[in-house]
């Protein structure tokens, strides 16, 4: 992930998308909602052209302070330990109550950079 991704469009928010996703073992996220006082690091579980997604357990408190289209900087940290973390504006495209059982209890969170000029 860079900063170089282009602009990303993410129509339809079921599981149906037809881009190849990738695992990402290592990379995640972190950021804070404005009006709590904690700040969340997230797994980042999948990545494709169309943007990331990470998950959320079902019941936590970041959730009711999370909108769809809300713009949040975020804190990315990159697979590799020697890459410096980046602060990118990042968009949330769809917040979706996991249906897989790998992911049951939790709530996918799809989001994607938003150019920052």
């Amino acid at each position: 992930m860079g900063k170089t991704q282009g602009r990303i469009s993410m129509e339809n928010n079921s599981e149906k998308r037809k881009e190849e996703r990738t695992s990402i073992t290592m990379s995640s996220v972190e950021f804070s909602a404005n009006t709590l006082e904690l700040v969340y690091q997230f797994k980042i579980i999948e990545t494709s052209a169309s943007g990331m997604s990470f998950i959320i357990k079902e019941g936590s408190a970041v959730l009711g302070h999370m909108k769809e289209g809300m713009v949040i900087d975020m804190k990315f940290y990159p697979d590799g330990v020697r890459e410096a973390p980046m602060f990118l504006k990042t968009k949330i495209m769809h917040i979706t109550k996991s249906e897989t059982s790998r992911y049951r209890g939790h709530y996918q969170v799809g989001i994607m950079l938003v150019d920052s000029n």
